[in-house]
């Protein structure tokens, strides 16, 4: 227990961060009848969890650098305990809000950035790359059951348990905790707030941009956004656009603040050599590609078999099992392999295998598969991703040095979370862009559908991707076909279920050019071995601080 007390104490945390992201995602409806409140309420306490976690994120890696890599983490998870029991308790969606959306999302903050660094600085060498192979199989297979957990839960029980279910792991892990060692700088820095403001206004409005995308368009406003009756749509141009070009300014004047800072001669909020570290950010680019993809994957496949072919929330869940296995067999290969080969190596073939199963994924998509027809594209993304993603974190992390371990892993892991906003928000856009393209398409081409008709389907569906909600649009094609012939019914629910098909289709390969861009971007990756062939741990590690 000693030997891996803290790997298993940082897993069950880390299993929770990820859970939460995708538990609950599938008892919104459930949550909004129990609470009385609108479904658009539960989506806003979704976000803003997610927000607040990506913009307190590199703030909470250095309040761990400055107090304690300990210290702040079990203040994390107290807070995060804290959070999970409001949200089980909670009477009104304010309360939700307040325990879910905020305390658990600073809580996170506080917690995420000092997994990694108890990682690094508690295991050397082969034991590291054991520690790391079992943590990156907990994220991903936290983020892939999530939506087993939460509709088991919200089915059998009630969503309150899923959070009552968090509050009891939160507790096991404040119990085992007297075994994760304590790190703390011998002189306390300033903590540097002008660069904490720009830090969290950049990510929050970087990671919420992507999140509105959606609902108002990544650049013509689909609508404009409303405050307090006031509509924000400037020369038509979305107010989430808006949102992400603040975004990327703010986390320009923080990149220049903290080279003032260092050039001033005072404690930055994070070190800019992390910044100029090239195998540091490339592999966090590529990191950040990855994540990107299992987000969208972990989206699309239960939407698709959701709505298409009307599978449950657990079977959904139970399928994506295929891909959860597959990766967690190569996670702990690769733990073997990256004894004899660069980790550059291992993630390049990972990535091309990911490439090869994204392909072969897509094209089993159609309205008549059975769940099966998608084995065989999961089993090779998995086995892609157990070799690419293993031992990607300890890689980047061995890249910088010991002493901004925390600050390196909360940089990281607002690459992580940067990702996973992208992934969903991205293929979101793409699904519903290829879904009207292809029902245009198919509506034109018909030699069914009356002339006359496709004119009105085509502005339909053009108003539609402008401004119409998904209820609109749905009662007014209720309302159209109605009093329609059966051939034209039979024709439209043909031309659909061929355009759904073909979204995801296209999609995913899109999805499968992104893992192409992760896999020449793995191309900038040092080219070392974590351990040597011998296994000599001190040996090990001595080499990668000189190389870092």
């Amino acid at each position: 227990m000693k030997k891996y007390g803290v790997l298993i104490v940082v897993s069950l945390a880390m299993f929770i961060l990820t859970l939460d992201t995708t538990m609950m995602n599938v008892a919104i409806t459930a949550i909004a009848q129990d609470l009385d409140t609108e479904i658009q309420n539960i989506q806003l306490a979704v976000s803003l969890y997610a927000l607040i976690m990506a913009a307190f994120m590199i703030t909470g890696a250095k309040l761990a650098n400055m107090y304690g890599t300990k210290r702040i983490f079990l203040i994390g998870t107290v807070m995060y305990g804290v959070g999970t029991l409001t949200a089980a308790l909670s009477q009104n969606i304010g309360m939700l809000i307040a325990g879910w959306s905020i305390i658990e999302g600073l809580g996170a903050a506080l917690m995420m950035p000092a997994i990694a660094t108890f990682l690094m600085v508690s295991y050397k060498g082969k034991e590291r790359m054991t520690a790391f192979a079992v943590f990156t199989a907990v994220a991903v297979g936290g983020a892939a059951i999530g939506p087993i957990v939460g509709g088991a839960f919200t089915t059998y029980a009630s969503w309150r348990w899923a959070f009552a279910s968090e509050a009891v792991i939160v507790v096991i892990v404040l119990a085992f905790s007297y075994l994760l060692i304590s790190q703390k700088k011998p002189v306390k820095p300033k903590l540097d707030w002008f660069g904490v403001v720009l830090s969290a206004a950049g990510m929050a409005c970087l990671v919420y941009g992507l999140i509105l995308t959606t609902n108002y368009g990544w650049w013509n406003a689909k609508r404009p956004f409303v405050i307090g009756g006031l509509e924000i749509a400037p020369f038509g141009i979305s107010f989430a656009a808006i949102l992400m070009i603040a975004g990327i300014i703010f986390l320009l004047l923080f990149v220049v603040w903290l080279i003032r800072q260092e050039r001033r001669g005072n404690e930055p909020l994070s070190p800019t050599s992390l910044f100029k570290n090239k195998p540091y950010i490339a592999g966090n680019t590529v990191f950040l590609m990855l994540q990107l993809c299992i987000a969208a994957m972990l989206f699309t496949i239960p939407f698709f078999l959701q709505s298409v072919l009307f599978k449950s929330a657990i079977e959904s869940g139970i399928a994506l099992m295929p891909l959860t296995l597959a990766m967690l067999v190569f996670v702990f290969v690769t733990s073997r392999l990256a004894s004899r080969f660069p980790v550059k190596y291992l993630v390049i073939i990972g990535a091309i295998i990911c490439v090869a199963g994204t392909i072969l994924l897509a094209n089993s998509f159609s309205v008549d598969m059975s769940v099966t027809d998608m084995l065989p594209g999961l089993i090779v993304i998995g086995i892609g991703l157990g070799l690419a993603n293993s031992q990607l974190q300890n890689l980047i992390l061995s890249s910088t040095k010991g002493d901004v371990a925390d600050e390196a892993s909360g940089l990281m892991n607002s690459f992580r979370n940067l990702g996973t906003s992208m992934g969903t928000a991205v293929v979101v856009s793409l699904l519903l862009t290829f879904l009207f393209s292809s029902l245009v398409s198919g509506i034109n081409d018909s030699e069914v559908l009356p002339e006359e008709d496709k004119q009105m389907w085509n502005v339909i569906l053009t108003d539609t991707i402008k401004h119409m909600e998904k209820e609109e649009f749905e009662e007014l094609v209720k309302e159209i076909i109605a009093d329609y012939p059966d051939e034209y019914v039979e024709e439209l629910q043909s031309v659909s279920d061929d355009s759904i098909a073909n979204s995801m289709r296209i999609s995913y390969y899109v999805i499968a050019g992104v893992f192409g861009i992760s896999l020449a971007t793995s191309l900038l990756l040092p080219r070392r071995k974590l351990v040597s062939a011998s296994g000599d741990s001190s040996k090990d590690n001595e080499e990668l601080d000189k190389q870092s």
